[in-house]
């Protein structure tokens, strides 16, 4: 959880400090007026990154030089440790961050402590939208897990990088390393793939019957979500040897084609998270309500992977009750309640939502 927070000049947010209890907290504030900001500021401390841009000068106040935020997280509200974590963000001085008063070299390196999990209504992309965003969602989660599989995915993104490089430069015959270098990279590419896909598949099979029943308890019952890893590679109960195997072979089909395009056409990050209803994929024929509940099904799941293998998350409900209808808003209510977390909750108007407050913030007088 998080005890405490102050910050100065975090984007429209000019000062502030709040201390925070178990429970529920409530945001409550006209559009605009910096709800989703302090959402953003408790997300940063918890989880090392935001989740509206992927520049922190971003954040910075129109026409402030500097922004500072500080916290305080802790496990649980009786727990006697406490984590200090410390950012500022200066326009021409670059980035400080600190870890219990310790420089690091990145605000990642908040990453691992406390986990939070935000919702959104940006998150309907999560069951429509194309397969990178299921991907991200999906390492993510490997993230909690194992909070290794952050390196592992850095370094599989790396010799991805190169290896596409080398393509792109040898489809221009401009290859530097020639076959020998090529070779390597196909051979780390085809280790660290492997790696991956044994992560992912082992997630995927743990996280799957989460997100059917979050689903039914949101849809009804007779409306039923299925999830599986689609891959042109990987397949559920494939040990590491077949999964190497297959990816050798795929990549000996896929050589002409790879050289021709300049870039590598198989690997995890080609790969999808499949949710369907009926054996109909739900990105192609889903309902506006059923990916409603699709996508707050996967982060419900989220954060059970958090609590199973972290600690209890912070959830972030970003003014996703507007676009509830009463008994999908009933069903997310029954889930917080069965988890315990500490909750924030952002909105226009406390009075529509559908449990009661243990705290409440009010950000301006019409509240």
């Amino acid at each position: 959880m998080i005890r405490s927070l102050s910050l100065l000049s975090l984007r429209n947010l000019h000062e502030g400090h709040w201390e925070f209890g178990d429970g529920i907290t409530v945001i409550c504030g006209k559009n605009g007026i910096g709800k989703t900001t302090l959402l953003e500021a408790i997300h940063l401390l918890c989880e090392g990154y935001s989740f509206r841009t992927h520049t922190l000068s971003d954040l910075i106040g129109w026409n402030e030089p500097e922004l500072i935020l500080r916290g305080q997280l802790a496990e649980s509200s009786s727990a006697d440790r406490l984590y200090e974590r410390a950012l500022s963000v200066h326009r021409t001085k670059g980035t400080t961050v600190k870890k219990d008063g310790v420089l690091c070299k990145s605000v990642g390196s908040f990453f691992g402590t406390i986990p939070a999990v935000i919702m959104q209504p940006a998150d309907m992309e999560m069951a429509r939208g194309a397969p990178e965003i299921r991907r991200r969602y999906l390492d993510e989660l490997l993230c909690f897990r194992h909070v290794r599989n952050a390196d592992l995915l850095r370094r599989y993104r790396r010799i991805l990088a190169e290896r596409n490089q080398w393509l792109k430069q040898n489809k221009l015959g401009e290859a530097v390393g020639g076959e020998e270098l090529f070779s390597v990279l196909t051979q780390q590419l085809i280790d660290l793939a492997v790696s991956v896909w044994k992560e992912r598949l082992e997630l995927v099979q743990e996280i799957a019957p989460a997100i059917c029943r979050y689903y039914e308890m949101l849809a009804g019952k007779g409306d039923e979500v299925s999830v599986a890893y689609k891959s042109s590679v990987a397949q559920e109960g494939f040990s590491e040897e077949a999964l190497r195997e297959a990816f050798v072979e795929k990549m000996d089909t896929l050589d002409i084609a790879e050289r021709l395009q300049g870039i590598s056409l198989a690997g995890p990050h080609k790969d999808d998270l499949l949710l369907s209803l009926h054996d109909h994929e739900m990105r192609s024929s889903g309902s506006q309500g059923q990916c409603r509940s699709a996508t707050i099904a996967l982060r419900f799941a989220a954060s059970d992977i958090a609590s199973a293998h972290l600690v209890k998350p912070v959830l972030l409900l970003d003014d996703i009750f507007a676009e509830l209808d009463k008994s999908r808003r009933g069903a997310v209510a029954d889930v917080i309640r069965e988890k315990q977390c500490q909750v924030f909750v952002a909105t226009p108007r406390a009075e529509d939502l559908p449990f009661k407050a243990n705290a409440k913030i009010v950000m301006d007088s019409q509240c």
